[in-house]
């Protein structure tokens, strides 16, 4: 990580014109960076440090998504409080959010990052790929206010032009970028999402190549770089989440991920806007197009004019996210009772 001083231009800050703030005297305006258990790493315009989150911002945090996360804009101390780690007092507005179901039984979220303008989903041309992964991060990027883009890599190992064959005939609709780490084909439009101070988020499976395409963006080798075994298994060579300024603008590179859980549908009917559409033609306005009759949906599929495998994708996380819905509605009620014996 860079410790030296960085504007907050150049990590974003004017991007969505922020306005000035009246700070206390003794703090100061940085970005996260990394995020450790109970600690964080930023960087600003008084370089890099080590932060904590302050007594009172604690108190304040009653949700996983109320605490710092990778590229959220904090108010801090100047001076440590602990003769190392400064304090932070306040997390500022984000403007979007890439949230999962974080890993564990309790249905509880994960912030991915936060202010990011645009999440790259990379895939990779030497690998088969998954339709409904991609569908996944699509639905995450658009839920959380975020412009998806489709990044190919490793044009040079394989034919990118089949794998942007499929996803087109699947029917994403998202820009679709080709490029190579390795001979720099397709790398200037892949620069170009840097521009004007934008932050980009780069996630997607295990092998496929971010890691070298954020040391390619960034111009030196600040990350590890892993390869695929013969039955193109992936290594996690990102171990976690990092933001980066690299090109006019600030980039996240995430750990690879085998699989994604959603925690909201909020991008649902935009991703899947085809499916939306003929939604609109259901007798039933809670229809879901399984069994009901008179469903536009099931009359297209029928007709052909829905791609079975993505209505049977769409039809999974809708069922995913009603069975989420109802796991946070049990959970909510323990925590309650639980509540409530502690104070009788």
């Amino acid at each position: 990580m860079n410790n030296g001083p960085v504007s907050l231009d150049l990590l974003g800050w004017n991007k969505h014109n922020k306005t000035d703030l009246q700070l206390p005297t003794g703090h100061a305006v940085s970005r996260v960076v990394v995020e450790h258990r109970g600690a964080y790493e930023l960087l600003g315009p008084n370089g890099a440090l080590e932060a904590v989150l302050d007594g009172a911002a604690r108190e304040r945090a009653h949700e996983p998504t109320d605490y710092p996360a990778v590229g959220d804009w904090v108010v801090h101390t100047l001076d440590p409080i602990d003769n190392r780690r400064v304090a932070i007092v306040e997390v500022l507005a984000r403007h979007s959010m890439i949230t999962r179901r974080a890993t564990g039984a309790a249905p509880l979220p994960q912030v991915v990052g936060a202010n990011i303008d645009t999440l790259a989903i990379v895939t990779s041309s030497d690998q088969d790929l998954d339709e409904h992964l991609v569908e996944r991060y699509l639905v995450t990027a658009v839920g959380g206010g975020a412009s998806p883009v489709l990044v190919i890599n490793k044009t040079d190992l394989g034919d990118g032009d089949a794998i942007r064959g499929l996803l087109i005939r699947r029917g994403v609709e998202q820009e679709i970028l080709m490029v190579s780490a390795k001979t720099g084909d397709g790398m200037s439009a892949l620069q170009g999402l840097l521009a004007g101070g934008a932050t980009v988020a780069f996630t997607g499976a295990s092998g496929v190549g971010k890691s070298t395409l954020v040391n390619s963006l960034v111009g030196d080798s600040v990350l590890a770089t892993g390869s695929v075994d013969a039955e193109g298994a992936g290594r996690h060579t990102t171990v976690r989440r990092e933001l980066l300024v690299a090109g006019g603008g600030a980039l996240i590179d995430t750990p690879g991920l085998r699989e994604l859980q959603l925690w909201d549908g909020e991008g649902l009917d935009e991703v899947f806007s085809d499916i939306a559409r003929f939604a609109t033609r259901c007798k039933f306005a809670d229809c879901s197009h399984r069994d009901e009759p008179d469903c536009g949906v099931a009359d297209a599929r029928t007709e052909g004019d829905l791609n079975p495998d993505r209505l049977a994708s769409y039809l999974d996380l809708c069922h995913e996210l009603s069975e989420l819905d109802e796991e946070i509605e049990e959970y909510e009620r323990t925590r309650r009772r639980r509540r409530d014996a502690r104070r009788g």
